[in-house]
């Protein structure tokens, strides 16, 4: 059994130096890797794309994947190097495809993203993992099964990763929400954020079993891209709860997420006020208490997203009329 993690953490930042930062994923689109642009896609189809996830799993039928991995044989060669175009990943289907995809030329490729990932299969995906010419690939864990929604078995996953010293390989922790309701055997209601829905506790529970120990999770996309209102309100949510990158299907969910990144002067402001050496142990600043010793964390992820998406214009105030 797992040992108890009780004293070890993965300390922020203190990831892989050549991992990849949760932050940069921003917007993940999600493309099955049966298209015939997967260049394209991975290159500047879309400028704004921080991050794209060529599919092989839940994407693609189980006939089409012999179809899915020649086009991807062909289609990775022509990639250019990470730095160039959106972050790059692949889904592995299971470990026998991540095998077959290992073979492959992934000097374009950022990462892979495991699906479905428990503490009694994740051994079996690492050990494919584990030579040196691979250590440079980050390793994105999704919690999409029923385990996920156990506390126990999510602890167990933690434990796992710790005794194994996998904490270094592993970038980001996916929650796959739609994978979740199936389990729960319901559907995500329009209209309705993540957190007004049965997830709310799921999420609320992995956010406790990992981020204290420094892993980072992503949030699951809203499968009602046309309805980008809710969209921005989740997005808001999904920072509220510490969340770093959002699943998206269409690429007209591209800008919203982007632009809910975005932070305010007067949160950046803060951020460098609190992180400032010469701060007061407490002190006050746009009307509210800031205190470094517990508001570190967040400050650092300000100025992160900050550098990486900008801020927003300063709001306009107008008159009071009655």
């Amino acid at each position: 059994m797992p040992v108890p993690v009780s004293t070890q953490t993965l300390a922020p930042g203190a990831m892989n130096p050549r991992a990849l930062n949760p932050w940069a994923l921003g917007a993940s689109l999600y493309a099955p890797a049966t298209r015939d642009d997967l260049v394209q896609l991975g290159t500047d189809k879309y400028p704004l794309l921080s991050s794209l996830i060529y599919c092989t799993e839940d994407a693609v039928r189980e006939e089409d994947v012999p179809r899915a991995m020649a086009n991807l044989a062909r289609a990775l060669p022509e990639l250019p190097p990470p730095g160039t175009g959106p972050l790059r990943l692949i889904r592995a289907r299971n470990p026998e495809v991540l095998a077959q995809l290992l073979t492959m030329d992934l000097h374009g490729i950022s990462g892979f993203v495991l699906p479905k990932t428990h503490d009694g299969n994740l051994a079996t995906y690492m050990r494919h993992l584990h030579r040196d010419e691979h250590a440079h690939l980050s390793v994105l864990l999704t919690l999409e099964t029923r385990e996920a929604l156990s506390e126990h078995r999510m602890a167990c996953l933690r434990d796992l990763i710790f005794q194994e010293s996998w904490q270094h390989r592993i970038a980001c922790l996916r929650i796959g929400g739609n994978d979740l309701m199936h389990a729960l055997g319901v559907r995500r209601t329009p209209g309705r954020t993540l957190y007004e829905g049965p997830l709310e506790r799921v999420i609320s529970m992995l956010i406790g079993v990992f981020k204290p120990y420094g892993f980072m999770l992503s949030s699951p996309v809203y499968e009602v891209f046309e309805d980008l209102t809710t969209l921005a309100r989740e997005v808001q949510q999904d920072l509220e709860y510490g969340l770093s990158g959002k699943t998206i299907i269409h690429p007209v969910q591209l800008t919203t997420v982007l632009n809910g990144y975005r932070v305010t002067e007067g949160d950046l402001q803060e951020a460098h006020a609190i992180l400032a050496e010469d701060a007061p142990a407490v002190f006050k600043m746009n009307g509210r208490m800031c205190e470094p010793a517990t508001h570190t964390r967040w400050a650092q992820d300000i100025l992160i997203r900050a550098e990486q998406y900008g801020t927003l214009p300063p709001l306009r105030h107008e008159a009071l009329h009655f």
